[in-house]
């Protein structure tokens, strides 16, 4: 894998994850001095990717298959579970703010994993209450 720690930002952004790190250069340097440990950081990166892929594609199942069929819980269950993020990231921002890291660059870059769910949630809602009053009507749906 190419890039490595220091490449992008670990875990929040670039700025507050090399303020951590004991500043950019250190964190740059990390891939020279000390290869086991930036293979350590990036591997556990991508394990954490792993199972956001598995989340991902079982989201797009319960879209596909429970929310074409009208069920609302579907549409409930896939924002809660995208929504179930947050609290991780106020303490990841509470974590780094202790150490005196700048958070609101990372803070700010996450702002539409927040949004585009509640968003989604209400065009969900709206979508099911439409298609349940066609059905109601006579009218067949798509």
């Amino acid at each position: 894998m190419r890039g490595g720690a220091g490449a992008t930002g670990l875990v929040l952004d670039p700025d507050a994850d090399a303020y951590l790190a004991g500043g950019k250069h250190l964190l740059d340097a990390l891939r020279q001095t000390n290869p086991n440990l930036d293979t350590l950081l990036v591997s556990s990166m991508v394990s954490m990717c792993a199972q956001m892929m598995a989340f991902g594609i079982l989201a797009l199942l319960i879209t596909w298959f429970v929310v074409r069929r009208g069920q609302a819980w579907g549409v409930r269950a896939v924002t809660v579970a995208a929504l179930a993020e947050v609290p991780y990231y106020v303490v990841i921002a509470g974590m780094y703010s202790a150490r005196g890291a700048p958070v609101a660059g990372g803070i700010i870059g996450l702002a539409p994993f927040y949004v585009w769910p509640i968003v989604a949630l209400a065009l969900g809602l709206i979508g099911l209450r439409r298609s349940r009053a066609g059905a109601v009507s006579g009218i067949p749906r798509s």
